[in-house]
Parts: structure tokens; sequence; C-alpha cells
């Protein structure tokens, strides 16, 4: 991967600059099909699972050789990634647009002023690099799931920062898949990226409407569980160690009415036990307790 002849892009009006920025509007990226994804930690991460960037903006020094800059940039990524997730992709210093379709092709290496990645860059501290990934096929149909899985169902979650955070803790917690009904956030929302430091990209998901879901967890005979605060049902007399789908919904409504049945199935509430005065924990953080006291009840078994 070299870049060695290509100019630091400096102008904020550069069609290419010009592009990046409107893919930081969620409506405008949904409809390009692509998506950004900011700094070497969460690029790494998208690459292991076998995503391929189209392209990488690095920033240069001022006064900088910008394409040794570029050069070093590409050896930093390989370096971090391992050697291993870039070896199917095709050789060559230039982007082969016909490959971008099936995603074999040697991403540009692009340098940017600082200006101009603070400009492209989400947030306020810019943190080296942006890379642009076609937006990958999150459909049921390409989930492989063990016999037993653990699921969980994010129904109409409204923050992308506590999207990312449940991430985090499935990936930790060994959660099999993330469904996700199409009234959540966006999940390629740069908030949502960077609160999973990448582990979107490291657990199996899928989005699909509130039936689809249903449908699938119903075809595949997974239990559905619904987390609700006023559910009998305590989480730690539940057996969660069979194929099992917990749902959790939306920060400021719960799941209401939505999940009642599954298939035509009852679905069973479920709560976590609360001492305080408190009657409910933050999205994220339930997610967190009943995925680890479900991983604990399943290794346990």
């Amino acid at each position: 991967m070299t870049s060695s002849t290509r100019p630091i892009l400096r102008s904020h009006a550069n069609p290419t600059i010009r592009r990046l920025v409107r893919l930081r509007d969620n409506r405008r990226r949904r409809q390009s099909g692509r998506f950004l994804i900011d700094g070497w930690r969460e690029t790494a991460a998208a690459v292991q699972s076998g995503l391929c960037p189209e392209a990488v903006y690095v920033s240069a020094n001022p006064g900088s050789d910008s394409g040794k800059q570029a050069d070093a940039a590409a050896s930093d990524m390989v370096s971090a990634t391992g050697e291993a997730a870039w070896s199917d992709w095709l050789p060559g210093d230039e982007f082969d647009l016909d490959a971008r379709t099936v995603l074999k092709a040697t991403p540009i290496i692009q340098p940017v002023s600082p200006a101009v990645m603070s400009r492209i860059s989400y947030g306020q501290n810019a943190r080296g690099a942006v890379a642009e990934f076609l937006q990958p096929d999150w459909s049921l149909s390409r989930l492989d799931l063990p016999a037993s899985p653990l699921l969980l169902v994010l129904d109409s979650i409204e923050k992308p920062g506590n999207l990312g955070a449940v991430f985090r803790s499935a990936d930790a917690a060994g959660v099999d898949a993330i469904l996700i009904t199409g009234e959540s956030v966006d999940p390629f929302n740069a908030n949502a990226i960077r609160s999973s430091l990448g582990t979107l990209f490291t657990v199996p998901a899928a989005v699909a409407d509130r039936d689809q879901v249903a449908e699938f967890l119903n075809s595949r005979n997974i239990l559905a569980y619904a987390a609700r605060v006023e559910a009998a049902e305590l989480l730690w007399e539940c057996d969660l160690t069979g194929p099992v789908a917990v749902v959790l919904g939306s920060e400021a409504k719960g799941l209401g009415n939505h999940w009642r049945s599954c298939g035509g199935h009852p679905v069973r509430g479920i709560r976590i036990p609360m001492s305080g005065s408190t009657d409910s924990l933050n999205l994220s953080i339930s997610a967190a307790v009943i995925a680890f006291e479900a991983a604990r009840r399943r290794q346990s078994e």
C-alpha cells in the first residue's frame, strides 16, 4: 500500500472532502451506503472483521513529505490489524473501481492537512485517521449462529452511545449476536462506532424490522425474554441456558406493548432486582448485567 505521489489535501472545498463531510449527516450516510470510522483502533477492528476500506485519510504534519507519512500510516495499519487481515487483498498502488464492488482492493492512503482532518473527523479530537467503508450486509440471513445461541435484541434504541456500549458488553460477555430493529438508531452513526471501541465489528449483528426479528427467533426455536421494569420474574430466577434472546427497549419508553408475544407464543418478562429507590438502570448497564448473568449461567451448566 503506497501513495507516495499523493499530495496533501488542504482545501475544505475539495470535492472529496465535501463528500466526506456530508457522510456525517445520518440521512445522507444511509443514502450513500457508506460510512466513516474515526481512529486506528476502530479501523483495525473493522478490517479484522473482514471489511475493506475504500480509502484511509491520515493527518500529515505541515511541511512533511506526504508520501512518507502516508506510507508510514499504511505500515502502521497493517501492524495494527495483523498481516493476515490483508492477505486476500489485491496488490497495486491505485484503487481499482471494479474491485471495490467485491471489497478486494488496496485502499487509497490519502494524507490530509490537520485542518482538513479536523473537518472530516467526528467530535472535538481528531485521532489521526478517518477510514471510509462500504456499509456491510447486516441482514438476518447472513447470521451464522451456534446451536444454542445467546442473543440480545435492541428495539427502538434511540441513543448511539448506548448502542455502542451494548456492543462492548456483548463482546466481553460472549453474546453470539445482536439483533437491532429498524426503528433503532443507525448503528453506523459515528458516536455508536466510537462508543463501541470497534466491537461493532466483532459481534455478529443484523438489522431488521420487528416482525422479521420475531419470525427469525420463532423459526429457530429461540426463546425470547423481554426486559421490563414491571415484570414479576427476576433475572436470577429465569433459565438462560438454552437458545435465548433477551429483548431490551428504548431508553425513554421501554418496550411498551411490543414483544408481548413472539410467533404466537407469550414472551416472558424479566427484571433486574433493584435494592434502592430507582426502578431501572441505563440501557447499556442493563444489557451488560443481563449478558454477564446469562454467560455465568451458561458456563456453569
